[in-house]
């Protein structure tokens, strides 16, 4: 636990584009004092400490040698994140790591067995966990209202050119759409439904000139039987306003990016609830509570079980490509 009546000392690991958000986030989190930000370009690394009145170092051990730091937010490429989070952790440090967590489930495993040793707080960023319609659709689930859910999607579709973005290298990244936003959208499965009992997943026709897949659909099962699909692409885009439904035997949960709403089968009739996704204001309630954390004044929503899962859950996805077949996630 970390001494609540001064500042968290912060250091930012990784510079790129989702690092923007993460620093705007903490820039509005009083209690979180960005100390350093540590990237291998220089020139990156130097305008975001100056905009943000921090020093820049491109040495990576300064962070796991620097006394005063108590949490390092991990946003540099996925293949990294193992031995990045290993050395913090070992260092002392408390830990926010950008998804997906590691690219392998040993991996994951090592981490759950270091911090559990360590007693530090390893966590994975996971936005959605943070936007508010989501969770208020997870209260639609829990208070009963949509009835038995039967029934779950996800849908992360978009165009985007991935030809030049170290996410398509296998080396870095771990695998294509399917490691990169699947590891987002298995995660809110998880949140909103539990537990994913099996998988069966496809990997869909490559359109871009990448090594990795551009396309998937991934199929589950939850623990309690839920059966639902998620699709994945950055090469087209499906015409929906919705990224997350929920169908149940009393009614419907959509959760869009502009505005969500739920319908009442009884009623045959919809509302709207929310006000759609808001980036940066996940961001900020995900550092908050990443912050409460650290402090001891609450328990992690998305403790390191659940980031190992995400990592486990996608695994299988994989395995069950190359396969052809339905697995168990737990075999």
């Amino acid at each position: 636990m970390t001494d609540s009546s001064r500042p968290i000392r912060l250091a930012l690991a990784g510079c790129g584009g989702i690092a923007q958000t993460h620093l705007e986030a903490i820039a509005r989190v009083g209690r979180v004092k960005l100390e350093v930000i540590q990237d291998i370009n220089p020139t990156a690394g130097e305008q975001a400490a100056a905009k943000y009145a921090c020093r820049f170092t491109k040495n990576p051990d300064e962070l796991f040698k620097d006394r005063n730091l108590d949490a390092v937010l991990v946003c540099t490429p996925p293949a990294t994140h193992f031995e990045f989070v290993k050395k913090i952790v070992e260092a002392g440090k408390h830990v926010l790591c950008e998804k997906p967590f590691t690219t392998s489930l040993k991996d994951a495993e090592a981490i759950k067995k270091l911090s559990a040793k360590s007693g530090k707080l390893v966590m994975m960023a996971s936005k959605f966990r943070f936007v508010s319609d989501v969770i208020e659709a997870k209260k639609f689930v829990e208070s009963g209202v949509l009835g038995d859910i039967v029934l779950s999607e996800v849908i992360f579709c978009s165009v985007v050119n991935m030809e030049r973005r170290w996410n398509a290298d296998p080396g870095i990244s771990g695998g294509g759409v399917l490691i990169d936003n699947g590891s987002h959208a298995v995660d809110v499965i998880r949140y909103l439904v539990g537990p994913i009992k099996s998988v069966y997943a496809q990997a869909g026709k490559r359109t871009q000139n990448i090594a990795v897949e551009d396309t998937a659909r991934l199929h589950f099962e939850t623990e309690t039987n839920i059966i639902g699909m998620v699709d994945l692409s950055w090469s087209l885009y499906k015409h929906t306003a919705n990224y997350v439904n929920l169908f149940g035997t009393r009614g419907t949960a959509e959760v869009g990016w502009s505005q969500s709403s739920i319908w009442d089968a009884g009623e045959k009739s919809s509302r709207v609830f929310g006000n759609g996704y808001k980036k940066l204001d996940a961001f900020v309630r995900q550092m908050e509570h990443f912050a409460d954390c650290i402090q001891g004044k609450t328990a992690p929503i998305l403790g390191i079980d659940d980031a190992l899962e995400s990592v486990r859950v996608i695994e299988a996805a994989y395995t069950s490509i190359r396969e052809k077949k339905w697995l168990k996630v737990h075999p």
